[in-house]
């Protein structure tokens, strides 16, 4: 099956990026054998990216000790997540420790060039630095992002790229990086012809989203960035994507989200203090990317995401049953392997667990699990934030203490006919399902009980 790229611009991009990683982890249904991520941010420190470059590298640490068969029926972890771009960035060349005014050279510039520079760019503008991104001015990045095709970078992407791969681009269009890289980005990807497989890439399937604002930031006078201009910067770009992107077909399908009520977030301009909580908006760009690389679009298509129930928090039961059903196993399933591991981590791992006999004794110690049971850390920290932002997304109760069916939010677990109940219930679903493995290999073989015991859990306990 063919390949996805995924560009995330800006920190909302990494932010989306992050969801994505989570349901790739889960097993959620994509329609692409082999991720590829490539992040377009000149802040190279900005925490979003770095976090999630962490998560990434933790996916792919866990999956490169998996090997899958066409008979295993394990789903967590089965996608490839490849990685053609160191730390999976296309780097932004000649921005380090520069203003803009040093990056376009202005001082070499003649008296009409310059003129016409302080024209189209305020003093704030001229001497801001390039270190930690656009700071929300589009005007800056559309002209510093301009530079990527000639990367090298953008032909190793390019080299890479086959017949029938597919493209996703992610970004924010209020800020500055994600509004100015979006449109250049598409525009190189459909004309462009200086790169290796340009005629495929002109001609793939390109889908995208573009994030309206869902967030602002404290007023800070020592910042560039002012989230009052926000709507106004929105409003412009959306008549320009509506006469320059969607007008002339050059998008196969066009994804937008917001959302009106807002969370304030300290004003950081970039670096490693901008960290902001994941959040329900980015959840829902990541689902937009499952959409995409599950469908077909012969005709430009624009899509908005509706939800049953607008309410301050959102559960499962907010989602229309397309989108629910595409969720709900694979996230309750790994959420329940997640508290195994955590809560009940010195039960599974010793010899009381039937299932380890024969199969895991020499796992527990391993690389491989210390790798895993990062991950399901990271998991369960990514659904605490959603859980704690604002407008809430509250899937699960994250404490469920020895009552692991208390989980799902708004949903009471139904009583089935066993003689176990609880963990109990779990230990011996697991001991049964070890049994059915087709998984040779024991890191397989011990994911396929999970994602099998679990599977039967969820089907049983909450009728998905």
């Amino acid at each position: 099956m063919s390949k996805l790229y995924v560009f995330g611009i800006g920190g909302t991009g990494s932010r989306v990026l992050r969801s994505f990683t989570m349901m790739l982890a889960a097993g959620v249904k994509i329609g692409a054998n082999e991720i590829v991520p490539i992040i377009i941010d000149p802040d190279v420190s900005n925490a979003d990216l770095t976090r999630t470059v962490t998560l990434m590298n933790t996916y792919r640490a866990v999956r490169s000790e998996l090997e899958f068969s066409d008979e295993d029926e394990n789903m967590f972890f089965r996608k490839e997540l490849s990685q053609v771009l160191g730390n999976y960035t296309l780097r932004i060349h000649d921005t380090d420790d520069k203003t803009f005014q040093q990056f376009i050279d202005l001082p070499s510039m003649d008296k009409a060039n310059k003129a016409m520079m302080k024209i189209l760019f305020s003093d704030k503008n001229l001497n801001s630095s390039m270190d930690v991104g656009f700071k929300g001015n589009p005007n800056i990045g559309s002209v510093v992002l301009n530079q990527i095709v000639r990367s090298m970078d953008f032909e190793d992407f390019a080299n890479s790229f086959e017949a029938d791969d597919k493209i996703f681009i992610i970004s924010s269009i209020f800020g500055g990086t994600g509004a100015s890289g979006f449109p250049l980005l598409l525009k190189t990807l459909r004309t462009g012809d200086s790169f290796s497989n340009h005629d495929l890439i002109n001609n793939a399937e390109i889908g995208a989203i573009t994030i309206l604002p869902y967030f602002k930031l404290k007023s800070d006078d020592a910042s560039e960035i002012d989230s009052s201009t926000f709507i106004s910067k929105t409003k412009s770009a959306l008549a320009y994507y509506e006469n320059n992107i969607s007008k002339n077909g050059s998008i196969d399908a066009l994804y937008y989200l917001a959302d009106d009520i807002t969370n304030t977030y300290d004003n950081h301009e970039g670096g490693t203090a901008q960290e902001n909580d994941a959040h329900l908006i980015e959840f829902l760009a990541a689902t937009a990317i499952v959409d995409f690389s599950n469908k077909q679009h012969p005709n430009t298509v624009n899509k908005e995401l509706g939800l049953k129930d607008i309410e301050d928090v959102v559960s499962f039961n907010s989602f229309y049953d397309t989108q629910k059903h595409l969720l709900f196993a694979p996230l309750t399933q790994f959420i329940l392997m997640t508290n195994c591991l955590d809560n009940k981590f010195d039960y599974f791992s010793s010899t009381a667990f039937n299932a380890n006999n024969g199969n895991f004794e020499d796992l527990y110690d391993s690389t491989f699990m210390s790798e895993l049971r990062s991950l399901l850390v990271k998991y369960y920290e990514w659904l605490k934030e959603m859980k704690g932002n604002k407008r809430s997304l509250d899937l699960f109760n994250l404490n469920t203490g020895d009552k692991p069916f208390d989980l799902v939010t708004g949903v009471n677990p139904a009583k089935i006919m066993s003689m176990y109940s609880n963990y109990d219930l779990i230990i011996g679903r697991l001991n049964s399902s070890v049994k059915k493995c087709k998984s040779k290999e024991q890191k397989n073989k011990f994911l396929e009980m999970f994602y099998i015991g679990t599977r039967t859990l969820v089907k049983d306990k909450f009728k998905m």
